[in-house]
């Protein structure tokens, strides 16, 4: 007995969206031409919609025999659509039963909304590890690229979301005052071919997920940080995009070693994005440029000198008041300990100061530049 009344699916299945995403799995699978409704795994037809044909087939894929039992326009196993049918009592195997079948199984993965809303490559992204042709899908079988995808989803009808504009919000005043008009910018949106690799390379460095956190406090930290991620795998193999990376990646092993080596590398990096020193000299931008306030109002300076302060007071204390009470190990570690943050704090000072000259620099020469 079904669980789930159909008739949302259906209804589904009359957004354009939908019918042109579904076109584009076709093609994916190899489903697009007229016999795509019969096709088994391995290409071979089968001649009954009564049911599921439920028939295991052996082909060799990459050079290994792989074994299925999928059928139809999207390749359901037969495993897959029982749970469709128990769920939703689809009566027999037919191409509109496959087609909201397959609409299901988007919806399953989270990224029906995105479909019927235009955000294409988010939506394949939910999906690849539900159709292993799609860009991204783990499973090492050919895959289409997101750009042929595009291509057929487009050519199918598909539409796409409106790119991301400032929002305006009228802030009404007083009587006889003009109305002022508030600008509340949207998160910041990730490259669309860095979303669709970044789920590959999280698999390949599982903590990477980590860094990666929900809500608009933390977006452009997230945007960052993928593209410091995405920028050093391409380097580490020469790829020329995204989707060579990933191809790369599916590939070759020792690729995605070398890629693995490289984002371990720029770890502290990572981390550093959204804080850390990085965040602190940006936040103390404002007290060193021309005309600034007192270096005495800065909260910086004040930090920095009870970080000195403290250190200092050891070091004469092992120096001059009591250098009996310090053995040769004891007095390294302090020496070292102090050198380590002196190097610290002269990194940040150093950094913030030649970052503000530049930025004066910058903007004399921007100054003295003829107006056309």
């Amino acid at each position: 007995m079904a669980t789930k009344d159909p008739i949302a699916l259906i209804e589904a299945l009359e957004n354009p969206n939908v019918r042109a995403f579904l076109r584009m799995l076709r093609h994916g699978e190899g489903t697009a031409g007229d016999n795509g409704y019969r096709v088994q795994f391995g290409g071979g037809l089968f001649a009954s919609f009564v049911d599921h044909p439920r028939q295991p087939i052996t082909r060799n894929l990459g050079g290994k025999p792989i074994t299925s039992t999928a059928a139809g326009a999207y390749q359901f196993l037969a495993r897959t659509w029982d749970g469709l049918v128990k769920q939703y009592g689809f009566a027999d195997f037919g191409p509109k039963n496959q087609d909201l079948g397959a609409v299901a199984l988007i919806a399953g993965r989270g990224a029906l909304a995105d479909v019927m809303a235009g955000r294409f490559e988010q939506a394949v992204i939910k999906c690849n590890r539900e159709w292993a042709s799609l860009p991204g899908s783990p499973y090492g079988q050919p895959v289409v690229t997101m750009a042929r995808a595009r291509t057929e989803y487009e050519a199918h009808g598909g539409t796409y979301a409106e790119a991301a504009a400032p929002a305006f919000t009228v802030v009404t005043t007083a009587a006889n005052q003009p109305a002022t008009i508030a600008t509340t910018t949207k998160e910041p949106a990730m490259a669309p071919f860095i979303a669709a690799v970044l789920p590959a390379l999280i698999d390949l460095v599982p903590k990477l997920g980590k860094l990666f956190s929900s809500g608009s406090d933390t977006a452009d930290r997230n945007v960052k940080a993928a593209e410091i991620v995405v920028a050093a795998a391409k380097e580490a193999i020469g790829a020329r995009n995204e989707q060579e990376l990933l191809e790369t990646l599916q590939a070759d092993p020792a690729a995605a070693q070398l890629v693995r080596q490289a984002i371990e590398s720029q770890w502290f990096k990572l981390e550093e994005v959204g804080g850390g020193i990085q965040a602190a000299r940006e936040a103390n931008a404002v007290y060193m440029q021309p005309n600034a306030p007192g270096f005495w109002l800065n909260p910086a300076f004040w930090v920095s000198l009870a970080f000195l302060c403290m250190p200092l007071m050891i070091l004469a204390d092992m120096l001059f008041a009591h250098p009996d009470s310090y053995d040769d190990t004891l007095r390294t570690q302090i020496i070292t300990a102090i050198l380590a943050l002196l190097g610290v704090v002269g990194a940040y000072w150093l950094g913030t100061s030649f970052s503000s000259q530049r930025k004066t620099e910058l903007g004399v020469a921007g100054a003295k530049q003829p107006t056309v």
